[in-house]
């Protein structure tokens, strides 16, 4: 069934749309994965034309599936968007008041609780739905200097948080959608280290892109990409505190990783190292890093040995980031490093060991990218198939990757 947009409805969608801050580009994912199966929409470029043409009055009748979707992704009823007539503006933005931070920060806190526990998929809404609800509004609102930008600090972390939870559902297009709100935050802040945290995020879903694809042209142009955001990141993150700047060059060493240039990789390597000799020397850091410590960095220096093809490298900084990665979901991605690695130096028995451990967290975890690491680990041991232990793991891993879909 098809519903009449008339004008001024069509005048209420481009103001509500414009009130959160989206452009017709950004607002075409957040239809698609206002969705309950984003995939079975049309691509997020066939949403944009219709969005543009349902604004402009190229098109006037609306189908109710997307009135719903509208509706849904705006956090508004239906009858408050499209009933007909000249509605009154929109009620101005709430005052940040002094504990909205706090408060804020505690969901946040909760948040990373919940997503490296259980993966992002079970919550990935709610948090979509606080963030556009609660923190964007008060954003907009009037506030003193130094309560506004805390508030667009922690409100940036807030959006990287979500953004990285949609990039583990494999929402790709709505994760980068976030990261450009996110850096629209960070530039409202005074911390460069927000903006390189940005660009390096950036940089990684490049790396993922060019992990999935099939082509060696895409996958080029995607590694050249994650270099040239890395790059970026890491020179911003040469002011910012030591500790923040040694996580910040991770994500440059992985990126060359991909190219297999071990020069350049150990290099950057070397400079993370150089920066945490300086953490704790008296340099306050970012509230962000709080979700960061010594473990993520032994994890990324393993996952750019192992992208190198250096086993036995890697295989002692998966082993060491093991010692204090605990929470299932980070502790799912070291493992599925470890087993590369394994397999890497030639150690079948126990690349399958590991493996093993890998999908019994896997089956647990709601997370598409650890179940894209088994289907990883179980490619690395692709020659061995005849070895016993091999085809045991993949048996055990099938329903695994069934059930995510890989």
């Amino acid at each position: 069934m098809a519903y009449e947009a008339t004008p001024d409805v069509r005048a209420r969608m481009r103001r509500e749309r414009k009130a959160r801050g989206w452009d017709v580009q950004e607002m075409a994912p957040q239809l698609r994965n206002a969705a309950n199966d984003p995939r079975a929409m049309p691509a997020t470029r066939s949403l944009r034309r219709n969005i543009e043409r349902w604004e402009s009055g190229a098109v006037t009748r609306i189908q109710e599936r997307y009135r719903i979707l509208y509706a849904r992704a705006l956090s508004m009823s239906e009858e408050e968007l499209f009933q007909p007539g000249d509605h009154t503006a929109p009620a101005p933005p709430p005052e940040a008041a002094e504990g909205d931070v706090d408060a804020i920060r505690t969901m946040l806190h909760a948040l990373q609780t919940s997503d490296r526990q259980f993966g992002g998929r079970r919550i990935r809404q709610q948090a979509s739905d606080y963030l556009s609800d609660v923190i964007e509004p008060r954003l907009r609102g009037p506030a003193p200097d130094h309560l506004r930008r805390s508030m667009f600090s922690v409100a940036t972390e807030f959006t990287m948080r979500v953004s990285a939870m949609h990039l583990d559902s494999d929402h790709l297009d709505q994760a980068v959608s976030l990261l450009g709100r996110a850096s629209s935050m960070a530039a409202e802040t005074d911390d460069a280290s927000l903006t390189a945290w940005v660009l390096s995020r950036r940089g990684e879903h490049e790396m993922h892109r060019a992990a999935l694809s099939s082509s060696p042209t895409k996958q080029r142009a995607c590694i050249d990409q994650a270099i040239a955001y890395t790059e970026g990141a890491a020179g911003v993150a040469r002011v910012a505190p030591p500790m923040s700047r040694a996580f910040l060059t991770t994500k440059q060493a992985l990126a060359w990783s991909m190219t297999g240039d071990r020069a350049r990789t150990q290099r950057a390597l070397g400079s993370v190292w150089d920066s945490y000799e300086h953490a704790g020397d008296g340099v306050q850091e970012p509230g962000w890093m709080g979700a960061y410590g010594w473990g993520h960095l032994q994890h990324e220096e393993a996952r750019c040995y192992a992208q190198l093809g250096m086993g036995q490298h890697a295989v002692r900084a998966a082993q060491a980031s093991l010692t204090v990665r605990t929470d299932l979901r980070p502790r799912a991605f070291s493992l599925g490093v470890l087993a590369i690695a394994h397999a890497q130096a030639l150690d079948i028995d126990q690349a399958c060991a590991v493996g093993r451990q890998l999908v019994g967290l896997a089956s647990q975890i709601s997370s598409r990218r650890v179940c894209i690491r088994v289907a990883e680990v179980l490619d690395a041991l692709r020659e061995y198939q005849s070895v016993p232990a091999v085809a045991e793991l993949r048996e055990a891993a099938q329903p695994v990757l069934e059930a995510c879909g890989t």
